[in-house]
């Protein structure tokens, strides 16, 4: 089901080692956490890298084009 921004959401658990889009940010998927989250690895702004379970339907899959 397309989000209110038009974007498609991941219904499956992506892989290890996955790049796909959470909020503003491009991330890592490391692997499942508890019930439908997954542990992602991010680099914020001031250049700290973070883990952090988010639920597996905030993510998004990459658009043809990264940058």
């Amino acid at each position: 089901m397309p989000s209110s921004t038009g974007r498609s959401r991941i219904k499956r658990k992506p892989p290890r080692g996955t790049l796909v889009r959470y909020e503003d940010r491009i991330v890592e998927v490391l692997g499942e956490a508890r019930d439908q989250r997954i542990m992602i690895r991010s680099i914020h702004a001031d250049g700290t890298e973070r883990l952090t379970a988010v639920k597996l339907n905030n993510l998004r899959p990459l658009d043809d084009q990264l940058f």
